[in-house]
């Protein structure tokens, strides 16, 4: 009769399936390892990109600053002879100013912070003592100073550059500053900006606090702070790139520098993410450029499969004619090196041999300790279940070896399975063949006596222990046990309660003093 098919693959379609899904995770294997390569590198290319374009702005506007403070330092040096001349003082504020055409305003503070000379078209500024931050820091240091963005009681928005005025001997009589208004188009703004580099950038000026000083798309800062950036993110170094998150939470690939003369820092950011789209498409093009060879390669496959499974599928198909006379024939004319189908039915009929008798070892190796032959727990269970429904009494005895760890830590473990070994002959010896002998684990043992009183049950325990006690082991000497006996009738007490009960009698005989026999 024939046997209704369970599966619905046969050796073609599994060879075909498996040849699919091995090129397909192979191509993909090698997409995501390429993918994995060329975004590093684009990221890593970008990153540099960023440090280099971060660099160039801060180079080109230390070099303003750089020129600036050379001219302040001219300046000052021309002041501290005339000092006390204020047409002269006020005629270099002036020249100043109107020559340089960087400063708004250029203004002559002595040093209780009272301007004292200005350029012209900040006249009005003489004799106003001056209280913002950069005030009190030129004159707090006495060096030069570049201000953070800061707005004038005039409503102007600017930084402040200043260099310290000394006379001839030295003596500090104030400070010359240069006000630089930052409105768009300035020249602090032409200078720092993202018109030349790429659309998604975001370009910013940070303080040595972290405090955003500028941003691109807004400019320099008018009241505080545009935002913060950690300033640990860079480590120490005045320039280098990282990853991190710009003032919109967005993660992005920054590139940084850091202005020598004013110490800002100036990071060029933009968002990671447009690296990895650019990627994508780049990836979906070498796709389709791969995918016609993948398919020729398949198509291979295909008719490589059909080529191996014919004779195969020749063999599967006289498995559904077991029962036909003619099938051994049919068989032997397969191929010849198709010589294990040929011998398919015999070793299907040793292999259920086999595993039979299998089965049989591993059940007693179950149920056995290996050490000892013994039954282990789970065969105590097992064949005391039919024991307790034949009997009507049964007597305990649970034994265990005195000073068992000594003997181990004394003598090495190996004489101590010895001495379990011996011990266990010994309960052998002592034995009925009915009797169920149980090695519980490590030194403790367990007898189940069908059909035996308590009396009779404590003759025998005593009778191995004075055996045991009179035995020389080898390796160890002389020996004890102590045990604990009990009986129980099944119908009225479970074999666990009875168990419970002869640990208690071999606890108390340990307590006692061990080497003795305790009942209960």
């Amino acid at each position: 009769m024939d046997q209704p098919r369970r599966f619905a693959f046969n050796l073609k379609r599994l060879i075909l399936v498996l040849a699919l899904v091995s090129t397909l995770i192979t191509l993909f294997s090698s997409f995501l390892a390429i993918f994995q390569v060329e975004k590093k590198l684009l990221i890593e290319s970008s990153l540099r990109a960023s440090q280099s374009y971060a660099t160039r702005i801060s180079l080109t506007a230390d070099l303003f600053f750089n020129a600036a403070q050379k001219q302040l330092f001219y300046s000052a040096s021309l002041l501290g002879e005339e000092f006390d001349n204020l047409n002269a003082v006020t005629d270099e504020a002036d020249r100043l100013q109107v020559q340089s055409k960087r400063y708004s305003s250029v203004l002559v503070v002595d040093k209780s912070g009272v301007v004292r000379a200005a350029s012209r078209n900040s006249a009005d500024m003489v004799g106003i003592k001056l209280v913002s931050e950069a005030n009190t820091q030129a004159l707090s240091t006495q060096n030069p100073v570049i201000s953070s963005p800061f707005r004038t009681p005039q409503n102007n928005h600017i930084i402040a550059m200043s260099v310290p005025i000394h006379n001839a001997r030295g003596k500090y009589l104030g400070y010359l500053v240069a006000e630089i208004t930052l409105q768009e188009g300035g020249i602090i703004d032409s200078l720092i900006n993202a018109r030349n580099y790429r659309k998604d950038a975001y370009i910013y000026v940070i303080d040595n606090e972290g405090d955003v000083l500028y941003r691109a798309v807004a400019g320099w800062t008018k009241s505080g702070p545009q935002g913060h950036v950690n300033i640990a993110l860079l480590e120490g170094r005045d320039q280098g790139f990282l990853h991190m998150k710009n003032l919109q939470g967005e993660d992005s690939l920054a590139g940084f520098s850091t202005m020598e003369v004013a110490g800002w820092t100036v990071l060029v950011l933009h968002p990671a993410r447009a690296d990895v789209v650019l990627l994508y498409d780049v990836m979906l093009q070498v796709l389709l450029y791969t995918l016609p060879f993948v398919i020729l390669v398949f198509i291979g496959i295909w008719l490589l499969t059909r080529s191996i499974s014919r004779p195969l599928r020749q063999l599967a198909s006289k498995a559904d004619t077991m029962d036909s006379q003619d099938v051994s024939v049919e068989i032997e004319q397969v191929n010849a090196w198709y010589y294990e189908a040929s011998k398919l039915k015999t070793v299907m009929l040793q292999g259920i041999h086999l595993l039979h008798q299998r089965i049989e070892k591993l059940s007693t190796q179950a149920h056995t300790d290996p050490m000892t032959g013994l039954l282990n727990r789970r065969g105590l269970y097992e064949q005391a279940d039919k024991l307790l429904v034949e009997e009507s009494l049964i007597s305990v005895i649970t034994l265990d070896i005195d000073h068992f760890k000594r003997i181990n830590d004394t003598y090495g473990h190996d004489v101590g399975d010895v001495v379990i070994t011996q011990l266990s002959r010994l309960i052998l010896n002592n034995s009925r063949k009915d009797d169920l002998l149980c090695r519980m684990g490590g030194e403790e043992f367990l007898l189940l006596l069908p059909g035996t009183s308590l009396t009779r049950a404590v003759q025998l325990a005593e009778r191995l222990r004075r055996e045991v006690a009179s035995q020389d082991f080898d390796g160890a000497g002389n020996v004890t046990i102590s045990l604990g006996v009990t009986h129980f009738n099944p119908e009225k007490v479970n074999i666990d309660s009875a168990l419970k009960s002869a640990d208690k009698a071999l606890y108390q005989a340990k307590n006692d003093g061990r080497n003795r026999v305790v009942s209960l």
